[in-house]
């Protein structure tokens, strides 16, 4: 699953030079958890562009601007038939781009909280879906992150992970009149390879924290 993540840079270049688009500077912060308004680039006019929508999906035909269930996460491998996910999974699609993202480890009396990153240090594009929702006052855009199998780095900590988006399948993503195999490409957990981890304060665990310490590697 994914519940936490972090935006470390006001930028995310590989993914601008990815979809050839510069994008406004986003708010850093590292600790970002459900509900709160986070960094997505979908298509507007046939262009990627950026905006903020809150995480945790309100499915357009919801009485109320929430969920009464868990809609932070979608699983790769039914959100297509999904009620909550199918239509955005046919035709809204997003990025959120992180820095990286944490999840714990269950120990024998504690919890460990991991982060995970690119290789290097480089950002991530995580797979959404989003949804708008009408209301009295108002449109609400709302999202979630796909999450599937966990690749070797991951599966010690966890068992699932979110989708992350090779470069090549950027555009392909949010293009849902031409998407090619990307399909079937996001059900293969990303390599291991282009990832690197490490374990980090359990301070994380409190949303009120959120400090660049939170990243760090413990000693």
């Amino acid at each position: 699953m994914c519940g936490r993540f972090a935006i470390a840079s006001p930028r995310f270049d590989k993914i601008e030079g990815a979809l050839g688009t510069g994008f406004p500077e986003v708010r850093v912060s590292y600790n970002i958890a459900p509900g709160s308004d986070i960094p997505t680039i979908s298509l507007k006019d046939g262009r990627p562009a950026l905006s903020y929508m809150r995480w945790g999906l309100v499915p357009s035909w919801s009485k109320e601007p929430r969920s009464k269930f868990s809609t932070f996460n979608a699983r790769v491998e039914t959100a297509c038939s999904k009620p909550a996910f199918s239509d955005a999974f046919k035709r809204r699609r997003c990025i959120i781009p992180v820095s990286g993202f944490y999840e714990w480890q269950q120990r024998e009396d504690f919890k460990q909280p991991w982060y995970f990153t690119g290789r290097g240090g480089s950002e991530l594009a995580l797979a959404g879906l989003w949804e708008a929702w009408e209301g009295a006052e108002g449109t609400l855009k709302s999202c979630t992150i796909l999450v599937g199998e966990a690749n070797r780095l991951m599966s010690p900590v966890h068992a699932r992970m979110p989708v992350i988006l090779p470069e090549d399948y950027y555009a392909a993503w949010l293009d849902i009149e031409d998407p090619g195999d990307v399909e079937s490409a996001i059900g293969i957990p990303f390599p291991e390879a282009k990832m690197e981890c490490w374990p980090v304060s359990r301070a994380v665990g409190n949303v009120r924290n959120d400090n660049p310490e939170l990243v760090e590697r413990l000693a």
